[in-house]
């Protein structure tokens, strides 16, 4: 693949993880537990990809195609062989969660830090220990305690009093209520059409997958408004008609068959600005 080929891809890449890495902020997932899932699903697939002989690829050759070192690759390839972690189940390491998780964390867990009933005691900022300070320098780093303070105060995961102490309110530095929705979107909608992607560029020999966009950059402001009430109506219209033909041809309840296959059609609606990659398109 040539260096311009490489580069358009990562900038396609890099486009598709701004809106990720937005989400993962927001839940506090911490660039590591990223790191860590995006690494795991480089060794599953180059694991699960076979030599020009058919013969299952190696460890040397899979750390030879992923940057990766054999010892790490061997390392992962144990943990997955041990069911440890895989596509399916995987769930991340909450010890590699951030320096805000992990103090609300140890707040939650830690003796010094707990009352009685095992309820979190309200802590002073700084002072002696056990205080808001003494609480991020045990949760490791080298984030300020206000850094930290703030970002746990953005996600209503604790509260200031009115003396100035900090009391802990949430035990989980996660806002529930919307994790959802990103859990079902990329689950039912962006890893299916990734997964239509890759199938349709590489699966020459293969029927495509058929993958459409009806796409503007120049509609007219004003025009907005009725094209969002359009794309409702009839994407709604649309997939309702799929959603009936699917009930009509599945299973009947009760028979469970030996061998499924998922299958799906997905409609989405976006509007953003235009982006400087959309301009030289």
């Amino acid at each position: 693949m040539s260096d311009d080929v490489q580069r358009r891809l990562l900038q396609s890449v890099y486009a598709c993880m701004r809106p990720l890495a937005r989400m993962l902020l927001r839940t506090g997932v911490s660039y590591q537990q990223f790191a860590d899932a995006a690494k795991l699903a480089f060794v599953q697939e180059a694991l699960l990809q076979s030599d020009h002989r058919g013969r299952r690829t190696n460890i040397s050759r899979v750390a030879a195609r992923t940057g990766l070192s054999r010892k790490e690759v061997g390392r992962i390839r144990r943990s997955i062989e041990a069911d440890d972690a895989n596509t399916g189940n995987y769930g991340g390491d909450s010890s590699r969660s951030g320096h805000a998780a992990r103090a609300l964390q140890i707040w939650h867990s830690e003796a010094e830090f707990l009352g009685l009933g095992g309820t979190p005691i309200e802590l002073a900022m700084h002072g002696e220990s056990p205080c808001f300070a003494s609480l991020v320098r045990l949760a490791g780093g080298d984030i300020p305690p206000g850094a930290i303070r703030a970002e746990l105060l953005a996600a209503q995961a604790i509260e200031e009093t009115r003396g100035g102490r900090l009391r802990a309110i949430k035990r989980h530095f996660i806002p529930s209520d919307v994790v959802e929705e990103m859990i079902v979107g990329l689950t039912h909608i962006v890893g299916p059409a990734l997964e239509g992607v890759d199938h349709n560029s590489s699966n020459p020999d293969q029927a495509p997958f058929f993958q459409r966009v009806a796409y503007s950059d120049r509609l007219v402001p004003s025009s907005i408004p009725m094209f969002q009430v359009q794309a409702r109506e009839r994407s709604t219209d649309f997939i309702q008609s799929i959603d009936d033909w699917l009930v009509a041809h599945e299973y009947p309840e009760g028979k469970n068959p030996d061998h499924l296959n998922r299958v799906a059609v997905g409609v989405f609606y976006f509007e953003g600005p235009v982006s400087s990659g959309d301009a030289d398109r």
